[in-house]
């Protein structure tokens, strides 16, 4: 099973640089996982480029003002298609690893930001070995082999 980390969701459904490679990645004859956290971050980072195309916000605070008057009925066909994308391509929504000592143990071991952290975790916690991922902070994590760092060496998210 490969864990696919929120940047190769993000560049298969926006054109990005690693656009070619993340269709290529979710692909693959493999069975696929996530997390919530991930789909968060997904979420997340979709509706703010969205709304900064759209109604031309530009800090978090404008963002949290549009969300809060218009709620999210000018996105529901943007959430729809995150969501149906990952239930047509059959991606398993993992349990994250809801506990607190890994959680820090993979920040602190591995240098990770929280929520890099919480994906580790939680890959351990489900004996995943492999991540699909553009993300050069996971390359210090060694139990994890990554999937797609080939594909544009030397670049982060």
């Amino acid at each position: 099973m490969i864990f696919i980390d929120t940047n190769v969701f993000y560049s298969v459904l926006v054109k990005t640089e690693f656009s070619l490679a993340a269709r290529n990645i979710i692909m693959m004859p493999s069975k696929l996982a996530t997390s919530a956290t991930v789909l968060n971050e997904l979420v997340f980072i979709s509706l703010r480029k969205l709304c900064k195309e759209r109604y031309g916000t530009k800090s978090y605070s404008e963002f949290r003002r549009i969300i809060a008057r218009k709620g999210y009925e000018p996105f529901k066909k943007d959430i729809d298609l995150m969501f149906r994308f990952v239930d047509e391509r059959e991606i398993t929504v993992l349990p994250i690893n809801n506990d607190l000592e890994d959680w820090k143990k993979a920040m602190t071991k591995y240098k990770l930001l929280p929520n890099d952290a919480m994906i580790v975790s939680t890959c351990l916690l489900h004996e995943i070995a492999e991540i699909a991922t553009f993300d050069n902070d996971f390359k210090r994590v060694e139990p994890l082999k990554i999937i797609g760092q080939g594909y544009k060496a030397g670049s982060d998210r």
